[in-house]
């Protein structure tokens, strides 16, 4: 049965065909040309394109993801509705390396991996550490400056907390923000301590000023920051702390072209002394 309706089918076909000759061949044609100009365009778009780099410069500007609530490096200014901090600045210049505009994009620690490779953004900065665990997904530039994991805490307990075993308590109160380093240091080594995590990291440090939480777990660069704005607080082993690592730019991965533009325009900021001048102004 089925072959006989096969043969039927087949032969509708091959009648409605000789019938209309040419207008098939004219329809065929025109199909076979769209297809071919729809694969010349596909192949053109991607010969365009060798690399983001290409298309950065191209379209003219450039998507910079930044969770703006991490100082000294990015910041959303609430009064003015513009980002700042070192990290922006430093973007601004390579932007202007690349004759392009730079445009800012808000992303959140939590977001930040996936948000990037969603292709939300070009590169995330704004106090992004360099690891491992990062460097499986996405590209990690070279870093530009060194920190560590350090407890931000009030002032009158500076003689308190001074090693993990000092913090790691049931009655040491910890505020953290979610998603980032700070959250994973605590999870791993504060295990015994009450923890809560705070959605916006620039409330805890007025948190642990007023007595809500004891104990900020930060980058040593940001505690210094807070202890110098608030003589409450006091940044503790600033100068030796509990971990060391360095920040560094996040690109898509598997772009090489890209990342060793970017790799060469850290190393021109750093031997023209630009890096020096960020730390000055937002750092010293």
């Amino acid at each position: 049965m089925k072959k006989y309706q096969k043969l039927l089918m087949a032969s509708a076909m091959a009648v409605s065909l000789l019938g209309t000759s040419f207008t098939a061949a004219a329809s065929a044609n025109v199909i076979e040309n769209k297809v071919e100009q729809t694969v010349k365009q596909e192949v053109q778009k991607n010969d365009k394109y060798e690399s983001r780099l290409d298309a950065i410069i191209e379209r003219g500007y450039i998507l910079i993801g930044t969770p703006g609530d991490y100082k000294p490096f990015t910041y959303l200014n609430p009064k003015t509705g513009q980002y700042e901090g070192y990290d922006i600045d430093a973007m601004k210049e390579f932007a202007k390396s690349l004759g392009v505009e730079a445009r800012f994009v808000q992303t959140s620690w939590s977001t930040l991996m996936d948000d990037l490779l969603a292709n939300k953004f070009d590169i995330a900065v704004g106090g992004v550490t360099r690891n491992t665990d990062r460097q499986k997904k996405a590209y990690l530039s070279q870093g530009y400056i060194q920190f560590g994991k350090a407890p931000l805490i009030r002032a009158e307990n500076k003689d308190k907390y001074k090693t993990i075993e000092d913090i790691n308590k049931p009655d040491v109160r910890i505020g953290v923000n979610p998603g980032g380093t700070n959250e994973k240091f605590v999870r791993e080594h504060l295990k015994n301590a009450n923890v809560t995590v705070v959605q916006n990291n620039l409330d805890i440090p007025g948190l642990v000023a007023n007595g809500t939480y004891d104990v900020m777990i930060t980058d040593t660069l940001e505690a210094l920051i807070y202890a110098k704005a608030d003589s409450r607080l006091y940044a503790a082993l600033a100068d030796n702390p509990f971990t060391k690592s360095e920040k560094g730019y996040m690109i898509p991965r598997g772009d090489f072209i890209f990342a060793s533009y970017l790799n060469l325009w850290m190393d021109e900021m750093k031997l023209q002394g630009k890096f020096d001048e960020l730390y000055n102004k937002w750092i010293k």
